[in-house]
């Protein structure tokens, strides 16, 4: 059994309310039209901001390790320094000691500082080669980011080209649509907003070759005759749009 939906409305406004919806779609349809235009690019645009965004913030986590690395170089740096001048004290307190017990206590200590000392010396040539690879990622990415952030001014000249090509007429159908909404009931304007967004934004179909306009399922003539009449609302019971009757495209049936 097809769906119907006769609206409770009083005698007579029902035409009125499905002539709103006829153009209320048309509206709809030319706003997409507008949109279609702008093509991807909204989406380019939001892409590349996102991905110059990651692009930055690692970068900047980069420079920051660099730092540190840089940072942590010269302070064991200095520690070999000290290390060095300890060793040499050390050495010089050879020439000094009086005994056995002395010297090995001495000779302890001058292995000590010598052991630290390759330590820190190895941990320098570690951070070096740190260094040296984190500089070469810094370099990439900036290459990276310059790429992105020209990829984006790009798209973004171009997606404010499209923007205002279309921008006043955008504003004169949506000024025309809030006209047509004002007309309408509240839940009339659920109604077709609710069908509009499961439907591919066509909430409203008129009748085309004797059938759906939306699903093309075909339509019993007595049916057609109901639609014609404009004073009930009918949903068609394959796709769940609002059947009308267009003049414009409709054709008559005999």
């Amino acid at each position: 059994m097809e769906k119907m939906w006769v609206a409770r409305v009083k005698e007579g406004s029902l035409q009125k309310t499905l002539k709103h919806l006829i153009d209320l779609q048309k509206l709809d349809s030319e706003l997409s039209q507008r949109e279609s235009l702008r093509g991807d690019l909204p989406h380019q645009v939001s892409r590349l901001k996102k991905e110059l965004e990651e692009a930055e913030s690692l970068l900047k986590d980069r420079e920051a390790k660099l730092t540190l690395y840089q940072k942590e170089r010269g302070i064991t740096e200095m520690d070999i320094k000290t290390l060095e001048g300890k060793k040499t004290k050390y050495q010089n307190q050879l020439f000094e000691v009086k005994n056995n017990r002395e010297y090995d206590a001495v000779t302890y200590e001058i292995e000590k500082v010598k052991s630290d000392i390759e330590t820190k010396e190895s941990r320098i040539l570690e951070l070096m080669g740190l260094e040296e690879e984190t500089s070469r990622f810094i370099g990439t990415e900036k290459i990276e980011i310059q790429k992105l952030s020209n990829q984006l001014d790009t798209k973004s000249i171009e997606l404010k080209k499209r923007l205002a090509e279309t921008e006043k007429d955008e504003a004169r159908l949506k000024d025309q649509r809030d006209k047509i909404l004002r007309k309408l009931e509240p839940r009339i304007i659920s109604t077709y907003e609710r069908i509009r967004s499961a439907k591919n934004g066509f909430a409203v179909v008129p009748v085309i070759r004797n059938a759906c306009g939306g699903c093309f399922k075909a339509l019993p003539l007595q049916r057609i005759m109901e639609i014609r009449h404009m004073d009930r609302l009918f949903l068609c019971d394959v796709c769940g749009r609002i059947l009308v009757w267009d003049e414009e495209v409709s054709e008559h049936t005999e």
